[in-house]
């Protein structure tokens, strides 16, 4: 089967459940209707719903269709606690520019501490990286990234300030495949105020994660701190 043929199909499927062609809980006209108007076949078509319903835009229904779940989101950015994603994807997905200011990069060793708090073993050579990252031009979280040298090479101002990320997956060649999350609210503090502009908010969410290589060795811990406004994060089960 082309792998072009049903893509293309599931793409204007979803441009029209986006548009709003195909209303919130609405049923999608039915396959015979759908194979007709893109001359394909019924295998090709129930790869192309099945994409969609693998990214929970659609639910099959036994015996009688398939049915529109997706809403258009309420929030000005959303973000996803299933996937592992950077920053600037999360902003280019959202329709928003991104930028960073690069605070703090220095190379440490990791005291009692830090191991307990990420992971890492007492000694371990890591950088850590402060940036603020903005949102169409206002401050909107602080990252404290700590990476461990060993394995995450090469982080100057340059790569913090593009995307490390791109840099550990483009130029160093790693696959990054987990990331463990910890999600809390904390009253804000003294640095929050000063870069968040946090305004009649209190407090912030807190986001700690490890993430771990194709080897299962954890190159990366980061806190980072969030701005209530952008807090919207978005998962959906099933049973």
């Amino acid at each position: 089967m082309p792998k072009a043929r049903y893509e293309g199909i599931y793409q204007e499927l979803l441009r029209r459940i986006e548009v709003g062609d195909y209303a919130y809980q609405s049923l999608l006209p039915p396959e015979s209707e759908l194979t007709e108007q893109f001359s394909c076949s019924r295998n090709t078509l129930r790869r192309a719903l099945s994409m969609l319903a693998d990214n929970l835009y659609v639910q099959p229904i036994h015996g009688k269709g398939v049915r529109v779940i997706w809403r258009e989101k309420t929030h000005n950015a959303i973000g996803v606690l299933e996937g592992i994603e950077s920053f600037g994807e999360y902003s280019a997905r959202n329709g928003m520019t991104a930028s960073t200011e690069v605070k703090v990069i220095e190379h440490i060793l990791c005291g009692d501490a830090l191991a307990n708090r990420s992971g890492f073993n007492v000694g371990d050579a890591l950088t850590r990286v402060v940036r603020v990252r903005s949102l169409d031009g206002k401050a909107r979280q602080i990252d404290h990234g700590y990476f461990l040298e060993s394995v995450v090479p090469g982080i100057d101002e340059d790569v913090a300030r593009d995307s490390i990320y791109r840099h550990l997956e483009q130029d160093v060649g790693m696959k990054i495949v987990t990331s463990r999350r910890t999600v809390t609210v904390q009253l804000a503090g003294e640095e929050d105020c000063a870069y968040l502009d946090l305004g009649p908010y209190n407090c912030v969410a807190v986001m700690e994660g490890q993430s771990f290589d194709s080897n299962g060795i954890m190159f990366e811990y980061t806190c980072t701190r969030i701005h209530p406004e952008i807090f919207c994060y978005q998962m959906t089960s099933r049973r």
